[in-house]
C-alpha cells in the first residue's frame, strides 16, 4: 500500500451486510460466524472508505418519534403513489422497468396522474463531493422507524393473476449487450414490493418532503444480493428472481456473497463452508442463471480482504473465484470481480489480485460498493487498475451513496451528510467503465452506529437524508 495511503484499522475495516435470499446457518454453511439473513427484496452493504475510523468509535442514537398526521391529500398521495407502483410494477411500468439512463417518462407520468402531484423532480447526477464543505446536519426525523419488509419466497411462478389481468402490453425483451457491456441499452428492474415503496406508504399521514426524499430512491435500480443457502434453494430463489426481472423486460444485476470465511470473521462473517460447498453453491447459482443474460458481481471485499488468510488458504480463494468466473460465464452471465475501492489498496496491489482471481476470463471488476468514494476518484483508480492488467478490462461503479463523497473522517457506519449519487446509468462517458449502478440499496443501515438500526435493516430516516440531500 503506498505510503500516502493511510493503513486501515483492522478492527474497523469495511464490511459487507448479507441481504440473503438464503440463510448461513442452513445445512453445509460456515455457521462459526453466521449473520441474519435480510429479506428477498433488500440489498445493503456497509464498508470501507479509505480510512475507515475505529470500530470503538461509534455513537448511539434513536430513531425520532412519530410526527402527527398531516392533511387527507398527502395520504392520499402517499397511498396512490404506493398502490400504482404495486400493481403495475409486474407488467413494465410503476417500479418495473427503468430505462437505460434510469427513468421512464411512463412511470413519472403514472405517479403524477394518480396522485394528483407534480411529477416528481429529475434524478440526482451528483457525481462528487465539495471539498470544503462539512456535512449538514442530520434532517429532522421522518416519522418512521426502522423496518423488515417481508416478501414471499422467490418462485419461478407466474406473478397473481391479479397482476397478470392489467391490461398493459407486455415490455420487451432486454435489448442485446453492446460489445459485450451488458448495461449498454438495458432496462433496469425497479421491485414494487421493495422496502422504500413500504416506508413511502407508511407515511401516507404526513411529512411530504420525506415522500419526495424517498420517491428518488423509489426510482433507482438496485442489485439482488444472494448469501449462502443449500444448492437446491439457492437455484431456485436465483432463477425465480431472474425469471420475475427478464419478464419485465429487465436486465438481472445480482451480486453473489457465499464466499467461506467471508469478511473474514468480522460483522458479515458467514459464507459457505468450505471450497467444495461454495463451488456446489455457485454451481447452482450459475444453473439459476442460464436462460438469459445477467450481470453479476462477484464477492463483495473476497479480494480486498484476501490478507486475513493464510497463503495456502489465499491460493484456495483465488482457486474457487476463478472457478466460479468460468462457472458463470458458462452460463451466460456477465462477470464482474470485486475489486475493493479507490483507497484500500493500491492499483498494483488489486491488478495482480484480479490476474490471481481469473479477471482475463471476466468482463472486469466492480469498484466502491457500498462505499461512499467519488464516481471521479473511483473511475481514475478503476482506469489505473485496467492500466496495470495491460488494458482490455471493464468496470463497474457502485454510486448508490457517494453523490457528496466520503465523510470528512472517512467514517463508513451510516456517516451523517450523505447523498444519493448518480443513478444507475450506462452512459458513463468512460468507454472502460460498463456503468454506474445501486450495487447497494440506499437507506439499508450499515450497523448499530450513528444511531442506526442493526446492519441490513431498512433505516427510513437514513434514506430520507440521503435522498432529501441528493441535487
Amino acid at each position: 500500500m503506498p505510503a500516502a495511503r493511510p493503513m486501515r484499522n483492522p478492527a474497523a475495516r469495511p464490511r459487507t451486510v448479507e441481504y440473503g435470499f438464503g440463510d448461513d446457518a442452513a445445512a453445509g454453511a460456515d455457521t462459526a460466524h453466521r449473520t441474519t439473513t435480510r429479506p428477498a427484496t433488500s440489498h445493503s452493504t456497509a464498508r470501507r472508505p479509505a480510512a475507515a475510523r475505529s470500530a470503538g468509535a461509534r455513537s448511539s442514537g434513536a430513531h425520532g418519534s412519530r410526527r402527527p398526521p398531516l392533511d387527507g391529500r398527502l395520504a392520499r398521495t402517499a397511498f396512490a403513489v404506493t398502490a400504482a407502483l404495486t400493481l403495475l410494477g409486474g407488467v413494465g411500468l410503476g417500479r418495473g422497468l427503468a430505462g437505460p439512463d434510469g427513468s421512464d417518462s411512463a412511470v413519472d407520468a403514472l405517479a403524477a396522474t394518480v396522485a394528483g402531484r407534480v411529477p416528481p423532480p429529475a434524478a440526482v447526477h451528483t457525481t462528487g463531493p465539495t471539498a470544503t464543505v462539512t456535512a449538514p446536519p442530520r434532517p429532522a426525523a421522518s416519522g418512521l422507524t426502522a423496518v423488515q419488509v417481508p416478501t414471499a419466497a422467490l418462485t419461478s411462478a407466474p406473478p397473481p393473476a391479479a397482476t397478470q389481468a392489467l391490461p398493459v402490453a407486455a415490455p420487451p425483451a432486454p435489448a442485446a449487450a453492446v460489445a459485450g457491456n451488458p448495461f449498454a441499452g438495458a432496462r433496469f428492474y425497479i421491485d414494487p414490493a421493495d422496502q422504500v415503496a413500504a416506508a413511502i406508504n407508511a407515511l401516507r399521514g404526513g411529512n411530504p418532503s420525506a415522500i419526495a426524499a424517498l420517491e428518488k430512491i423509489l426510482r433507482g435500480a438496485h442489485a439482488d444480493w444472494f448469501g449462502y443457502a443449500d444448492p437446491a434453494t439457492t437455484r431456485r430463489n436465483v432463477a425465480g428472481r431472474a425469471s420475475t426481472i427478464r419478464g419485465n423486460g429487465a436486465l438481472p444485476v445480482f451480486v453473489a456473497y457465499a464466499i467461506p470465511n467471508r469478511d473474514c470473521g468480522s460483522y458479515s462473517a458467514g459464507g459457505a463452508g468450505g471450497a467444495q460447498g461454495y463451488r456446489d453453491w455457485i454451481a447452482a447459482f450459475a444453473a439459476g442463471l442460464a436462460g438469459g443474460p445477467a450481470a453479476v458481481v462477484l464477492e463483495p471485499d473476497a479480494i480486498a480482504q484476501i490478507d486475513c488468510l493464510s497463503p495456502a488458504d489465499q491460493q484456495t480463494r483465488y482457486g474457487m473465484l476463478s472457478n466460479a468466473v468460468d462457472v458463470l460465464n458458462a452460463a451466460g452471465a456477465t462477470v464482474y470481480l470485486d475489486a475493493g475501492n479507490a483507497g484500500w489498496h493500491s492499483a498494483a496491489t488489486i491488478a495482480a489480485r484480479l490476474k490471481s482471481a481469473g479477471v482475463d476470463r471476466a468482463r472486469g471488476f466492480a469498484l466502491n460498493v457500498s462505499n461512499f468514494g467519488t464516481t471521479a476518484s473511483e473511475v481514475a483508480f478503476g482506469d489505473a487498475v485496467n492500466a496495470a492488467l495491460g488494458g482490455g478490462a471493464h468496470f463497474v461503479v457502485d454510486t448508490s451513496r457517494n453523490g457528496l463523497g466520503p465523510a470528512p473522517d472517512n467514517a463508513w457506519c451510516n456517516p451523517p451528510g450523505r447523498a444519493l449519487g448518480t443513478p444507475p446509468t450506462a452512459a458513463t462517458g468512460d468507454s472502460d467503465v460498463d456503468a454506474f449502478f445501486w450495487v447497494k440499496i440506499p437507506g439499508e443501515s450499515d450497523g448499530t452506529c450513528n444511531g442506526g438500526p442493526a446492519a441490513g435493516q431498512f433505516w427510513p430516516d437514513y434514506a430520507v437524508g440521503l435522498g432529501s440531500r441528493a441535487g
